[in-house]
């Protein structure tokens, strides 16, 4: 399969993001904006007890699945960027007008993965407060590390849910999953790999006052985008070989 490279798919991101790097920073920050506000007055106050746990819990996971409508907003966004069509910061509310519902059930998978696989190092995290057992804390180190694991397996693989669904919004949520999963075969490393080289960029952000990271981060999202652009032109034209 002749897919593009990374440095390929980087220098499509670059091009496309010339001149349009304050909208895509300002959408990033709008989202990030919203996410602060909305949790920060989400969460139930008191003393710490489980009951009082459990419903923190809830509101959390309750209010990240509500947002995946902004996730759905700026792949929206960045898919226009990578299309050529005009971008703006009101982008990130499109996710609230195209199939909001859709996003939401997408967003609920990463979500609930997410909750789930963090889960076991939590007891034992909790469990340590009450034994003080260095086995419990390595115990919690090692779950959490394979949690971790599953959520970037899962984040891998359904990747590509968002910008299929304003590609296909015809499709149920199902069905889009299943497509990603579909795309995504023997891709999973190179998305990984194409994540994975960003880091040197963000390590230099974050020692140089964290500013340059709003400009790695439209970056990465670009080139993400244009993975997927890469992704559906060449199995739309396997599809036409094989007709």
């Amino acid at each position: 399969m002749n897919y593009k490279s990374s440095a390929e798919l980087k220098a499509i991101a670059k091009e496309q993001s010339l001149g349009k790097y304050g909208t895509l920073i300002g959408a990033n920050l709008l989202i990030l904006a919203i996410q602060l506000l909305v949790s920060g007055f989400s969460t139930v106050s008191g003393t710490g007890s489980i009951l009082l746990i459990i419903i923190n819990s809830l509101i959390t996971i309750i209010i990240n699945i509500l947002l995946g409508v902004l996730v759905s907003g700026r792949a929206y966004l960045y898919m226009n960027l990578l299309y050529s069509q005009p971008v703006a910061t009101a982008d990130v509310f499109f996710g609230l007008r195209q199939q909001p519902q859709k996003a939401v059930t997408i967003q609920a998978l990463f979500v609930l993965v997410d909750f789930i696989a963090s889960v076991p190092a939590q007891l034992f995290v909790m469990r340590y407060a009450a034994t003080r057992a260095a086995s419990d804390v390595a115990t919690a180190f090692l779950l959490l590390g394979i949690g971790l694991i599953i959520n970037i397996i899962v984040g891998l693989i359904y990747s590509q849910a968002f910008y299929i669904l304003h590609d296909f919004p015809d499709r149920s949520a199902k069905e889009i999953l299943a497509t990603s999963r579909r795309l995504m075969k023997g891709n999973v490393f190179r998305l990984f790999y194409l994540n994975m080289s960003f880091i040197p960029l963000y390590l230099l952000g974050a020692i140089t006052m964290f500013i340059p990271l709003l400009w790695v981060s439209a970056y990465r999202n670009a080139t993400n985008c244009a993975f997927y652009q890469d992704l559906i032109a060449t199995a739309a034209g396997q599809q036409t070989t094989t007709d």
